[in-house]
């Protein structure tokens, strides 16, 4: 579903994230964590297209999202749901209603949106 080969991204000289290669599976759900400046939010808005790294390939549900055209950005950020780390998260929402509205978007089922968010909490 997701696979990131050699990506690398730098600041004014200064290296974001260098040479990451990594695969997510279809259902997997994943927790990025790591101390301030290491790379967590930058590696997230290449994920949903909003930056575009320096070197290497970026792949989501098959398509390479280094080479989106700009319209078609929204429709990859249907299908990838992501938290940043400020929590922009729905403040009248329960945690666990927070968790599943990524899955309500993409239109999944609600017996497998409770099974998936609970596992997942």
């Amino acid at each position: 579903m997701i696979q990131l080969t050699h990506v690398s991204k730098q600041y004014d000289q200064r290296p974001a994230l260098q040479d990451v290669t990594f695969e997510i599976g279809k259902g997997e759900f994943v927790l990025l964590m790591g101390p301030s400046g290491a790379g967590k939010s930058t590696l997230l808005r290449m994920l949903i297209g909003a930056e575009r790294p320096d070197h290497g390939e970026i792949v989501v549900h098959q398509k390479n999202v280094t080479m989106l055209k700009p319209s078609d950005v929204p429709y990859l950020r249907r299908k990838v749901g992501t938290v940043f780390q400020d929590f922009r998260l729905l403040p009248k929402k329960s945690v666990f209603d927070n968790v599943a509205l990524p899955l309500l978007v993409q239109g999944v089922s609600s017996v497998d949106i409770r099974r998936k968010v609970t596992e997942a909490l």
